[in-house]
């Protein structure tokens, strides 16, 4: 049965088929892994979360906490992810120079 038929034909609960429920944004997506054995990029994004997770923009949610891994979920998790990925290539970058 098509969707278009459905509507026509339903009459609340009389109806035998429920038609699929649109995919969103947020069903398709998938949260960041990040692996961390210092901590300190887990630190870096609690500090950026706690700065910005009251403003219209929004902020992740760190989940999944288990060893040298932590997983971010939400809005903006792939800047928080490229954030904290950058800043730690610039820090080893520097101590290759020294």
């Amino acid at each position: 049965m098509k969707y278009k038929e459905f509507t026509n034909n339903s009459y609340g609960l009389e109806a035998k088929e429920v038609p699929p429920k649109p995919r969103t944004y947020s069903d398709v997506k998938e949260d960041i892994r990040i692996s961390d054995t210092t901590g300190k990029k887990k630190a870096y994004a609690k500090r950026y979360i706690d700065v910005y997770k009251d403003t219209h923009r929004g902020a992740p949610k760190i989940k999944d906490e288990r060893g040298n891994f932590f997983t971010l979920s939400g809005k903006d998790e792939k800047l928080v992810a490229d954030l904290v990925r950058d800043k730690w290539a610039d820090i080893e970058q520097q101590q290759e120079n020294f």
